[in-house]
């Protein structure tokens, strides 16, 4: 009964990680980019934590109250996601002004009319936590090794174990 009961569980385990493995990988296949949100500016709608699936789009096709994900103007090597307040044309180029919903201040940055912006098409929320973990040394043993370790016990315990006792022939 408890084993019956564990591997229900393990098996329902199974069918959420590949589940939530396909609502980010999936997208990849049509052009979507999937990212993972380090800080809480979007809170309440993004938490840190969530994975967020972005649609690449064409500035002009940013709307105000979209949530757009950009290059931050300060530090080029870092991406914000954060909705869009407003958007304003200056020839070859858009300006916006975008802000996270916990955020008092805005961002001020421009990008080329052909540019490319990404749009946030939904959110996955908690998974970004395990890829940050995978990351750092401790992600890496209980990714890897733990899972090689329960795998090890099993086959030693199979191994190990006496064979079952059969009952003689004729009997119940």
């Amino acid at each position: 009964m408890l084993r019956q009961l564990a591997r229900g569980v393990g098996w329902a385990a199974l069918a959420v990680a590949a589940l939530l493995a396909l609502a980010i990988a999936l997208p990849l296949a049509f052009g979507a980019r999937p990212h993972t949100v380090l800080t809480g500016s979007m809170e309440p709608a993004i938490a840190a934590g969530d994975v967020v699936v972005e649609e690449r789009i064409s500035p002009t096709a940013a709307a105000v109250g979209d949530v757009v994900t950009f290059r931050d103007p300060e530090d080029q090597g870092r991406l914000v996601t954060h909705r869009v307040r407003g958007i304003r044309r200056a020839g070859s180029h858009l300006w916006f002004v975008t802000q996270g919903d916990a955020n008092n201040t805005t961002e001020r940055w421009r990008i080329a009319a052909d540019g490319d912006l990404g749009r946030v098409a939904y959110t996955v929320p908690w998974v970004g936590h395990v890829a940050v973990l995978t990351n750092t040394p401790l992600g890496l043993v209980l990714l890897l090794a733990l899972p090689l370790a329960l795998l090890a016990i099993d086959e030693l315990v199979r191994i190990w174990r006496p064979p079952p006792r059969r009952a003689p022939d004729g009997a119940p």
